[in-house]
């Protein structure tokens, strides 16, 4: 068969690298970068038994061990650099490509039996294959979630019931919404965090003793972890924001360094607003610099305003500016504008300001945050009171917007806020849509899917952060034999790679580090996210093998690569597997990833270890 051969042009930045341990790396900035023509090698399509040795042509053009992945079969057996490899199972091997078509034939578990040749001497090797990867199961090892939403409690202690998903465990178990859980079996629970840390430290069928606060009494409740997982909104511990209800346009992304947002504090007749929680202390909440927005006006711990959150994320180039207004008072009561359309309140809202303010009171302004008196409202997708970001028309001008409660008793964290902000610059949503069962959301990964609600949220993907022009990625052919190092993206807007799957840019995989720190610190887990990009929006790709829309949720600390005892590599062969999901591409080889004690990621790229 003529084979079809990559053409790339190529070139090299620096030919220094970074030593670490005894091979020599290349960082972002020394990387061999790349263009390429629309031409590429066939992707091969079968899993495999794995050997762990990189093969190519000596002088003669005979198969020749060129490295040996550590840990590996071939490592643990003795093979060497240099070895020249003669017969596989007693049939010849002329060349390194007969060699490797040779192994992929083999099955993981085989024994096979190599005849090699080392410094002139010949020598005979008994080697069995190990797996390419060892994908976990979501149906084996890792337990449900109660099936509830909760919120932490207002006195501190404990995380409050906010809604019990039908038929779940918790339903079945009889808790009700408004009630309070104390702890798991030892471990006290102060927010939602806590309670999907525990949970997802148990195995299905252990079990478990919840302490509840009924009827001012601590009572017990003892329940059985299941397997099944439920997907929707209660998949990843509560939702986010509401969407974009049509606000988002994929080709106008914000990317001027200021945005300018007019806080609209609304009150009713039957709910004001609390009298805690002023306009400017909504003002130290989003536009309040140097992490020293600390406590809200409520006494819940704080860890920076929304200003210190775009900051971060955008590595400066964004700053958010603003004014909180003094609350206005509209017409009705508050359930009265949860039905009809969303306009008459937010035209009401903004006329009654402007009567107070005066009419140019807003012109100053590139966007409108309406918060609305008292708590959440449980209402439907799509409804007013759904936090979302949509547009509304007001004299003639088009307004982008989006609207979250206060809080009540207890002030709203910026969480959500930085979620439907992130709406406000031109990005989607990104958690699984229960309407579309198969659909696989970022999870606890992107704070576009399912933020942490801790006042807390984790960075965005990089994909987010590269849409909006935040960084840079270096572009890599993947069949340029490369070993590479990665800082924590949290630290550069450089420290990202993008590997071409598709030469047109059609497919693609993003390479980020993400660590434990800043706004990052509630991570599960530290190491290298790889998000595969087909069609202008990203997908995980979990170490841990298991696709859908459990992926991102299930075994959260074997998510990133490497994951312990599962996967360290990423490839055509691995599950998850690099192979395009449009068909051909080009052959992506991800392999000995590894984190270093400094936070960094090594990893090998274009070695394509059998």
């Amino acid at each position: 068969m003529r084979r079809l051969w990559l053409v790339a042009v190529v070139f090299v930045v620096a030919s220094i690298g970074v030593r670490a341990g005894d091979d020599e790396y290349r960082t972002v900035s020394t990387a061999i970068k790349t263009r390429l023509q629309p031409a590429a090698a066939p992707v091969p399509t079968a899993m495999s038994g794995f050997l762990g040795v990189h093969v190519g042509p000596d002088s003669r053009g005979r198969p020749v061990v060129e490295d040996v992945q550590p840990g590996s079969p071939a490592d643990r057996a003795g093979l060497k650099v240099e070895d020249q490899i003669n017969r596989l199972d007693g049939k010849e091997v002329a060349s390194a490509d007969s060699f490797r078509t040779a192994l992929h034939a083999k099955s993981a578990g085989d024994l096979v039996q190599l005849a090699v040749v080392r410094d002139g001497k010949p020598m005979e090797v008994s080697i069995r294959l190990a797996p390419t990867s060892r994908p976990m199961s979501a149906d084996r090892g890792s337990p449900s979630p109660l099936g509830i939403q909760v919120a932490a409690a207002k006195g501190g202690e404990g995380v409050t019931i906010e809604s019990v998903q039908p038929g779940s465990l918790a339903d079945r178990a009889k808790l009700k919404v408004g009630e309070t859980i104390l702890k798991i079996d030892d471990t006290a629970l102060n927010d939602p965090d806590k309670l999907r840390e525990v949970i997802a430290s148990k195995k299905p069928d252990d079990m478990m003793t919840l302490t509840l606060f009924l009827a001012e009494k601590r009572v017990e409740m003892k329940l059985r972890l299941e397997a099944e997982r439920p997907t929707g909104r209660f998949a990843g511990g509560g939702p986010g924001g509401g969407g974009t209800a049509g606000g988002w346009n994929r080709s106008r992304y914000w990317t001027r360094p200021t945005y300018k947002i007019a806080i609209i504090l609304v009150e009713y007749p039957d709910t004001k607003h609390n009298p805690k929680i002023t306009p400017k202390a909504w003002e130290e909440a989003m536009f309040s610099h140097d992490q020293s927005y600390k406590k809200t006006a409520t006494g819940q711990d704080a860890h920076g305003s929304m200003y210190d959150y775009y900051l971060e994320q955008s590595y400066g180039k964004l700053k958010i500016e603003g004014k909180a207004f003094d609350y206005v008072q509209v017409s009705k009561n508050r359930t009265d504008y949860n039905t009809g359309s969303k306009n008459v309140f937010l035209t009401e809202a903004m006329d009654k300001l402007l009567a107070r303010e005066g009419k140019d009171a807003l012109k100053d302004f590139d966007g409108v945050f309406y918060i609305y008196a008292g708590g959440r409202m449980q209402v439907a997708r799509g409804s007013l009171y759904w936090p979302h970001r949509a547009s509304v028309q007001h004299n003639g001008k088009n307004w982008p917007y989006f609207i979250c409660p206060e809080g009540g008793e207890r002030m709203a964290n910026i969480s959500v806020f930085c979620h439907e902000f992130g709406h406000m610059l031109g990005l989607p949503d990104l958690y699984a849509r229960p309407e579309n069962p198969g659909m696989e959301g970022a999870g606890i990964w992107c704070a576009m899917a399912n933020q942490a609600g801790n006042g807390r949220p984790q960075h965005f993907s990089a994909w987010c952060k590269e849409k909006l022009e935040w960084i840079q990625p270096s572009v890599l052919d993947p069949t340029v034999k490369q070993k590479l190092i990665l800082a924590p993206s949290e630290d550069s807007p450089t420290e990202c790679y993008k590997v071409l799957v598709k030469p047109d840019g059609s497919e693609y995989f993003l390479l980020e580090n993400r660590t434990k720190k800043g706004f990052d610190a509630s991570l599960p887990a530290h190491g290298l996210l790889i998000w595969r990009v087909i069609g202008n929006r990203p997908v995980l790709e979990e170490a841990h093998g298991i696709h859908g829309p459990r992926g991102p949720a299930v075994f959260p600390d074997s998510v990133p690569f490497p994951a312990k005892d599962t996967n360290n590599s990423f490839t055509p062969y691995t599950t998850p597997s690099s192979r395009s999901q449009l068909g051909g591409g080009l052959p992506v080889f991800i392999t000995n990833i590894d984190k270093r004690p400094d936070g960094k990621i090594t990893f090998h790229i274009g070695y394509e270890y059998q």
